[in-house]
């Protein structure tokens, strides 16, 4: 057999695209557990990543997951995604969560008990590498309006890393939210987050991301989930002193995640958000009754808050709390893809950098 077909469906949250695939693989993935069964897709069906992520079919800032059924049967989990990109595989997603668990809804795919009109809200599990997570999402019985999930415990790994730059000095910390990612903030005046500087940004970006890997004495590795290691992306912060805390339409800041090696995240960034949210909660800027607006590169918008503090993260070695976050998802289609084992450009696929 020369050629196979893969389906996917279509996505994007926020204008970050996300590739959802539904066919392709065996029906029987080898596994104990989801991580189990993503190291074996690893090792034996890794095309599958590849030509769906990278150039020809996909591009250089391209998300998608490999929708699976449940491992974990206690959990009682709805689906299980597994989270890639042409780099590799990821942990977690925040922006693919609301997009996978959008699309569940959407085609039908949970059960009919499940389903709420709102104001209700409908409660969806779904399974991950670090856990299942909880979701709800608002359905008004045609579309999906938006979807809540709750991030991994987040906690600040290192706070005030002092980092020279060619826009000069800053400062962050580097918070774990799933990943671990440097948080720095930068005024508008130096460095403006639109879309006109993304050049500048992702450059930035790579620029901090390289040095603090080459920093002396830094041990970027999660103890409670250890798969998790390194530091995978550079947030980039304009923050905004909005006088009424309490309004959640006006955003609190606008930041780009440069992540990988030099990718540019188009929405505010899920898991990001969360991490934010948990940094400031942690450093006492915000506490539980504010609503957290973070604006994106192009402009949209998620929502996050602090639903749950006081714990404990890291093998029990740093403060932590949950963060909700709240954002909208949309479907725009499905493709079926003909893969051909003879194609090796379109088989392996390729990136051309930033």
């Amino acid at each position: 057999m020369n050629t196979a077909v893969v389906t996917t469906i279509e996505t994007h949250t926020c204008g970050e695209p996300f590739r959802i695939v539904t066919s392709g693989l065996p029906k029987r993935i080898p596994g104990a557990t989801l991580l189990d069964k993503r190291n074996y897709i690893e090792q034996h069906y890794d095309h599958l990543r590849k030509t769906l992520m990278r150039e020809p079919r996909g591009h250089y800032d391209m998300f998608g997951g490999i929708l699976l059924d449940p491992v974990d049967t206690a959990a009682d989990a709805d689906a299980a995604i597994l989270f890639m990109n042409p780099d590799g595989y990821t942990d977690q997603c925040g922006h693919g969560m609301i997009s996978v668990v959008t699309t569940l809804i959407q085609h039908g795919w949970i059960g009919r008990d499940k389903y709420r009109v709102k104001p209700d809200l409908m409660r969806v599990m779904l399974e991950t590498a670090v856990g299942v997570i909880e979701t709800e999402a608002c359905w008004n019985g045609r579309k999906v309006e938006f979807v809540r999930f709750r991030n991994t415990a987040a906690f600040i790994l290192y706070r005030d890393i002092p980092v020279d730059t060619s826009v000069g000095p800053l400062k962050g910390d580097i918070v774990f939210n799933g990943a671990f990612n440097f948080f720095a903030e930068v005024d508008e005046s130096v460095l403006a987050i639109r879309p006109e500087n993304a050049t500048t940004i992702v450059n930035l970006g790579f620029e901090i991301k390289r040095k603090i890997k080459e920093m002396p004495g830094l041990s970027i590795v999660s103890k409670d989930f250890p798969q998790i290691q390194g530091l995978h992306g550079v947030d980039l912060i304009n923050v905004y002193h909005k006088e009424d805390r309490s309004d959640i339409c006006e955003p609190n800041q606008r930041s780009c995640l440069v992540l990988g090696v030099k990718q540019l995240d188009r929405s505010p960034c899920g898991s990001g958000t969360a991490g934010r949210t948990a940094q400031l909660c942690l450093r006492g800027a915000i506490d539980t009754r504010d609503t957290y607006v973070n604006k994106s590169l192009i402009g949209s918008l998620l929502r996050a808050r602090v639903v749950e503090s006081g714990i404990k993260a890291h093998a029990g070695e740093h403060d932590a709390c949950i963060v909700e976050i709240e954002g909208q998802a949309n479907v725009l289609g499905t493709t079926s893809w003909t893969v051909d084992f003879e194609d090796q450009i379109g088989l392996e696929g390729f990136v051309i950098a930033h």
